[in-house]
């Protein structure tokens, strides 16, 4: 039976000389939510109907970010003898009829849960990478104090940019095709609530091409393929040895009518896909596409590419 459950986390941080208040709320903020999705994976492993799923206990702390949303709800700033501590209260609703969906649509959305995947490990990259600023910031002082402050801030806006990108797993990769045959057109309403948080994202990391990639899904599911190329030539700007992103500039040029590039892309992404057993179908689509492509005579050029992973 289903039901709904608030969790409720606190996160805490203790200021050094080289902190700001604002600086020291996000740092607590950012642990609290770490808490809470941590409550949210626990729990959901004791749930029955999500261990009759057969999901990993892996894959449920990384789908956590994406299908739950945890929301700030107080904070504060106390002494603790000479140090100044802040606090921030967070909760979550979990809904299990809600999270029971969103799993069984992710166990079908291969790329889904490599984004969501990625996303875990970036937050943790992040989190390592936060704890090394912190630790260096209470030795320095002056203009090297300065610096890496900012540098942190900068972190920072990368976690912020990451936990917002996690949150747009459901939003479809374009529409529909003879490559990716299986998708739902978001409404308005969804593509109003998924460019809020993608511009966010951009606006506080810029460089991340992840954000690009998924902007240009959204402009490719509005038919905007213009902006849509124009993004994924970014992501694979700043990611060349990703497959994806060539997969989804194949299939915008194609589109847009434009064959012979989408020829490349198509082979772009054949020579850089992971061959495991979840990208088989799509690679064997794309596959005989290029094959077809080839009968008619349109030959893409074996063009140097970036090692595979």
């Amino acid at each position: 039976m289903a039901e709904v459950r608030t969790l409720t986390a606190t996160g805490e941080y203790r200021m050094g000389d080289n902190y700001t208040k604002t600086d020291a709320k996000r740092l607590a903020l950012l642990d609290a939510k770490r808490l809470a999705l941590e409550q949210v994976g626990t729990y959901l492993e004791g749930v029955t109907e999500v261990k009759n799923l057969r999901v990993t206990k892996d894959e449920i702390r990384s789908y956590t970010a994406g299908i739950v949303e945890v929301v700030e709800q107080a904070s504060r700033t106390m002494l603790e003898g000479e140090t100044t501590l802040v606090r921030v209260d967070v909760t979550v609703k979990v809904d299990t009829a809600v999270v029971m969906k969103q799993l069984g649509e992710l166990r079908k959305n291969e790329l889904a849960k490599e984004e969501l995947l990625r996303a875990r490990a970036e937050a943790d990259l992040l989190r390592k990478e936060l704890e090394e600023k912190n630790k260096q910031l209470v030795a320095l002082t002056g203009g090297a104090a300065e610096a890496a402050v900012q540098q942190r801030q900068q972190v920072l806006a990368k976690a912020d940019a990451n936990e917002l990108l996690a949150r747009t797993w459901q939003l479809p990769a374009g529409t529909k095709d003879d490559i990716v045959t299986k998708t739902t057109n978001p409404t308005a309403e969804e593509r109003a609530k998924y460019r809020v948080m993608l511009e966010e994202a951009l606006r506080l990391d810029p460089d991340n091409p992840w954000v690009h990639f998924k902007l240009g899904h959204l402009y490719h599911s509005e038919g905007n393929l213009d902006a849509a190329i124009r993004e994924y030539r970014t992501t694979i700007r700043l990611k060349p040895d990703a497959d994806r992103p060539h997969l989804a500039l194949a299939r915008a040029l194609i589109a847009q009518g434009k064959k012979q590039q989408g020829a490349e892309e198509m082979y772009a992404y054949l020579m850089l896909a992971e061959k495991k057993p979840a990208n088989k179908p799509l690679i064997e689509r794309t596959d005989r596409k290029l094959r077809d492509y080839e009968r008619r005579g349109i030959q893409p050029t074996r063009r140097p590419l970036p090692a595979s992973r």
